[in-house]
């Protein structure tokens, strides 16, 4: 019995975390798509003059959705360090490129001190790639 009420906390907590996980790639797929949608709107415009703005604004926001899930998916082929510092400063608001940027410094900084090789980074950008491509296919 006591071995039994010694998990129940740790339960509880492991469901904590796992809805603090939640609750950041959600954050994350609102910030992703808030700056993205922008743009989107911007190239449909341009590519689609025949659509309302209506119409515009229907189709942005299903690809931008689409695609910050899909981004979530790729950054999951990243170890847990490289996917938190890509997902949390997005999460918390911040600018998708700035952290794009502060992912590679960190990458660049852990292949120059031997903490992971070129070829390891090359498999996991292209196993990241291959993921998101397949994702925004479907």
């Amino acid at each position: 019995m006591k071995k039994y009420l010694v998990l129940i906390p740790l339960l509880f907590l492991a469901q904590q975390a796992l809805a603090v996980d939640v609750q950041d790639e959600e954050a994350y797929k609102k910030h992703y798509s808030e700056q993205l949608r922008p743009m989107v709107i911007k190239k449909l415009g341009m590519d689609r003059p025949d659509l309302s703005a209506a119409a515009i604004k229907r189709e942005a926001d299903a690809y931008v959705q689409k695609m910050a899930g899909c981004q979530l998916e790729g950054l999951g082929i990243f170890p847990e360090k490289y996917r938190e510092k890509a997902i949390m400063p997005v999460a918390k608001g911040g600018d998708v490129a700035q952290a794009t940027q502060a992912l590679n410094e960190e990458i660049k900084k852990d292949i120059d001190a031997g903490k992971i090789s070129k070829d390891e980074v090359m498999t996991i950008i292209q196993s990241a790639q291959q993921t998101v491509q397949i994702c925004a296919n479907s």
